[in-house]
Parts: structure tokens; C-alpha cells; sequence
């Protein structure tokens, strides 16, 4: 009888935080005891590219489907979601054995009991320096850099209104052991993954892209970060046209891609799909083609998701 694996994997449309702490996570569970291996559900983007390079770790092998990547079945843990719609496909195949994340509960449902860790603070990977300690286990100085990099990214250099005093407390405890300068080393990072000039609109609709169910129907809303909007929103309808092709191909109620200039802490919200009086219910903001700007705004979890749900009720 073949040895039954163990997979870590963040979510789809992956961001730093899903594949570091799928990295950090699986190398903790091997530490421990239970051999490990990270996987991913699509291609990293830039910034988590810079980051996997920086710190010396190959990207890790793609996953789309489950069935197809492990017929024999497997071990799964899963880090930075809970919700069915963000899961790798085919992941009912697998044996679902626990969940790291920092999101609200959604959907998600088991066969079984497993190991469940979540905290309301910025970055899943705040969550995993604290598992290392609690389990005294030590972190390994590339391994620090890679979650001192998430928690960098998730809280964008701690001016997300996600970021908690456990972030920053962590993050520092993560920079000593890696040997990084937050400030210059988070900035280069953030300039790394600002860099757009080369994506096309719809890759551009699609960075960072989660999906949300509420009442029946389902959205998608993406996030993009800038350290200057003026290039993106000035192709601002061909964006509305490359969400609409994305809403159409895949029958969302909408499809939404913030638009997040790092550096002034806002947020430009394009949208497309029938739900103008959802917008402006959600923001008290009126809209003007297909968009609403919202000032001192940057978390999709804690500032976008949650009032647009609670419109579309």
C-alpha cells in the first residue's frame, strides 16, 4: 500500500499570503512530524515571484484539480480560506485534515473533525508564527522571510485597517530572524508586485480574484495595488469591459476589481453587472461609470466584502 500524502494549499487566484503560508505551514507540519508538501492553485504573481525569489524557494507545483493531481487521494490542509468556492476543485477527494485562516467562516464543510486555527488579525502567516512558537518549533531564517513577506503584503506594510498589534508584533519577531529592514525591504516588495505595465485587462480584472455568495447569487471581486492609479484608471471602460466578459463567462451577479493606490491608503471600486443601487447602498457613494472612489479604504475583507454582501441582502 502506497504512503498517503500531505498537501498544503492556499487559495485560487493565489496571493503572497496563500503560497507563503502554505510554504511555512507545510515546512511546520514536517518539523513536526508529518511530512508536508505546498502546493498552489495557479501562478504567483509578481510580487510573491520577487518574494519566492529573494528568499531562495522555487515556486511550488500547480494544482487545478485534485482528481487529477492525486486519484489516490490524499491529506489536505488549508491556509488563507475556508470557503468552498476558493478551494482547489475536486478537493471532496481528498481528506480534509485542517484550515489556517484569517477570513470570515463560509461554506465550508467537512466529513470529519479537523484541526481548525482562525484569528481576526491581518495575515495568516501572523497566525503560523504563533503556531511555531506555541509548538516551539524553530523558524527558519528563509522561512521567516517568506511570512514577514505575507504579513508585509496582507497588511500593506501595516496600513491595511486589518493589521492588528499581533501583525506588527509578529512581523517584527519574523524580520530579526530573518534579518530584513521592514521599511525599505516591504517597499521594494510592494514596488515589485505594483508593476502592471505589462498585464493585460483581463489579467488585470482577475489579480487577487475571489469569489462570494450572498442570496442566491455569486460575485467575483479582485484587488490590484498601485503606487500610482493614473495609468490603470485611465483605462478605466476597457476594464468595466474585460470585468463584464469575466461576469458573463462565468455567470456572476457581478464582477468588481479594486483598484488600490498604496501610497494615498484608497481605493477606486469598478465594477460591472446590474448592481448599481447594491454600490450605492453598500458605500452611500454615487457612482459614475461603473465606479465609486472610496477614500481610506484598502481591505477587501474588512472594508469591501462585507457591506456589499450586506446590500445585496
Amino acid at each position: 500500500m502506497s504512503e498517503v500524502k500531505t498537501f498544503v494549499a492556499g487559495h485560487k487566484s493565489p496571493d503572497t499570503d496563500s503560497i507563503c503560508s502554505a510554504i511555512s505551514y507545510a515546512n511546520l507540519l514536517t518539523q513536526m512530524g508529518t511530512a508536508a508538501t505546498p502546493v498552489c492553485a495557479g501562478d504567483a504573481n509578481k510580487e510573491t515571484k520577487y518574494v519566492l525569489a529573494h528568499f531562495g524557494f522555487e515556486h511550488p507545483q500547480i494544482v487545478t484539480n485534485w482528481e487529477d493531481f492525486a486519484p489516490n487521494g490524499g491529506n489536505l490542509y488549508l491556509t488563507d480560506h475556508n470557503e468552498s468556492k476558493q478551494i482547489i476543485d475536486g478537493y471532496k477527494s481528498m481528506n480534509m485534515c485542517g484550515v489556517i485562516d484569517h477570513h470570515r467562516i463560509g461554506d465550508f464543510e467537512t466529513d470529519g473533525p479537523v484541526f481548525i486555527r482562525m484569528e481576526p488579525v491581518g495575515c495568516t502567516n501572523t497566525i503560523l508564527t504563533k503556531l511555531y512558537i506555541e509548538n516551539n518549533q524553530e523558524i527558519p531564517k528563509n522561512i521567516a522571510g517568506l511570512m514577514l513577506s505575507a504579513i508585509i503584503s496582507d497588511t500593506v506594510l501595516f496600513r491595511s485597517p486589518t493589521c492588528t498589534e499581533t501583525d506588527k508584533a509578529m512581523a517584527h519577531k519574523l524580520a530579526a530572524i530573518a534579518g530584513v529592514d521592514i521599511e525599505s525591504y516591504g517597499l521594494e516588495m510592494l514596488k515589485a508586485g505594483a508593476d502592471i505595465s505589462d498585464l493585460t485587462n483581463d489579467q488585470i480584472v482577475r489579480t487577487d480574484m475571489k469569489e462570494f455568495s450572498e442570496a442566491g447569487q455569486t460575485i467575483s471581486i479582485g484587488q490590484i495595488s498601485v503606487m500610482d492609479t493614473t495609468d490603470v484608471l485611465a483605462k478605466q471602460a476597457e476594464l468595466v469591459a474585460a470585468l463584464e466578459s469575466l461576469r458573463t463567462a462565468n455567470g456572476y451577479a457581478a464582477s468588481y476589481i479594486m483598484v488600490t493606490n498604496i501610497l494615498d491608503e484608497s481605493t477606486t471600486l469598478i465594477y460591472s453587472g446590474d448592481v448599481e443601487s447594491v454600490v450605492v447602498n453598500a458605500f452611500g457613494k454615487d457612482v459614475k461609470d461603473n465606479a465609486v472612489f472610496l477614500p481610506n479604504t484598502m481591505s477587501r475583507k474588512k472594508q469591501i466584502v462585507p457591506p456589499i454582501l450586506g446590500a445585496m441582502k
